[in-house]
């Protein structure tokens, strides 16, 4: 972003990811930590059969999973994931740490928050940023006519206001 480009006149559009990794719902847990750390992402869209976004999956969903389920408590997670305030604090090395056996029977479906939230194509950086911290979400997804097109995280933005280019 340039320097003599303003705040207020950065959209959605100027900062979202359009290269989204997803996971279908009927995929496992293992399929979805794998998909992950490959990517080295805290979380991603969760998919129906017809390829609609219908929820979110992330490492804090995993956990949170396992903890409630301690018979599915197979996923090995790094010591400073727990020590992390929020999904976007864990660093990349670590990724490298995350084993899921292949035994693990649970699905996306079950781990998923099956809440989507998202921001016009068009939405300001403020509109963004309050949506992140309205529903105390790390990701958004942007829309254009209805149509999931891209993705903005917290780091996202972030970026946008800290940018000189």
């Amino acid at each position: 972003m340039s320097s003599a480009v303003r705040w207020p006149d950065v959209r959605a559009r100027d900062i979202m990811r359009t290269d989204v990794v997803t996971v279908p719902d009927s995929a496992t847990l293992t399929e979805a930590v794998q998909r992950l750390a490959e990517a080295r992402i805290s979380g991603m869209p969760v998919t129906d059969e017809a390829g609609h976004v219908i929820g979110v999956v992330s490492i804090r969903d995993v956990l949170d999973f396992l903890s409630e389920n301690p018979d599915q408590r197979r996923v090995f997670a790094p010591r400073s994931y727990y020590l992390a305030s929020t999904d976007e604090d864990l660093p990349p090395e670590e990724f490298d740490e995350i084993e899921v056996p292949e035994d693990t029977e649970a699905t996306v479906a079950e781990v998923m928050t099956a809440e989507v939230f998202s921001v016009p194509v068009d939405a300001g950086l403020e509109a963004v940023a309050k949506a992140l911290v309205e529903h105390q979400v790390h990701r958004v997804l942007v829309t254009d006519k209805r149509r999931h097109v891209g993705l903005v995280s917290v780091m996202d933005v972030l970026a946008a206001l800290v940018s000189k280019d």
